[in-house]
């Protein structure tokens, strides 16, 4: 029995493919890498976290930007205290001058004979049809 030449020719031709075909291998190599780099994620994640870690040491730590810190909250806790003093003194006063007035004006109820008098329809025709479930109003043409 003789032997078969067991090697394979591969032949490339880019000219060959399809625009469809090439459009769909680059999509799927583009997912493929991007899932790559999603399971590398955690990795970068604890790189940079370590990093950040050793920034924030340099900063705070050696740099006594802790101080700095300190000023920075005792200056926005004074602005957020003014802030809420203002705000409060300002609803204290509109309360004193405003809180105990009613000045809304309710309006009347309106009868069935104005109702009728607006529509152009009689007092009965206006309280049968306040009466009913369902109006079926007529549209008139002019």
């Amino acid at each position: 029995m003789a032997e078969k030449d067991s090697s394979i020719e591969i032949i490339d031709n880019p000219k060959l493919r399809n625009l469809l075909r090439v459009i769909g291998e680059l999509g799927f190599t583009t997912v493929m890498w991007l899932f790559w780099i999603y399971l590398l994620l955690p990795v970068l994640s604890i790189l940079l976290w370590l990093l950040g870690i050793h920034f924030f040491y340099h900063e705070i730590i050696h740099q006594a930007g802790y101080k700095h810190l300190l000023t920075l909250f005792k200056n926005l806790g004074f602005t957020v205290l003014v802030v809420f003093i203002t705000l409060r003194v300002w609803g204290y006063y509109n309360y004193l001058a405003f809180g105990k007035r009613n000045r809304r004006k309710a309006v009347r109820p309106a009868h069935p004979a104005d109702l009728g008098k607006f529509f152009g329809l009689s007092t009965e025709e206006i309280l049968s049809l306040q009466s009913r479930k369902e109006i079926f109003w007529p549209v008139k043409e002019q």
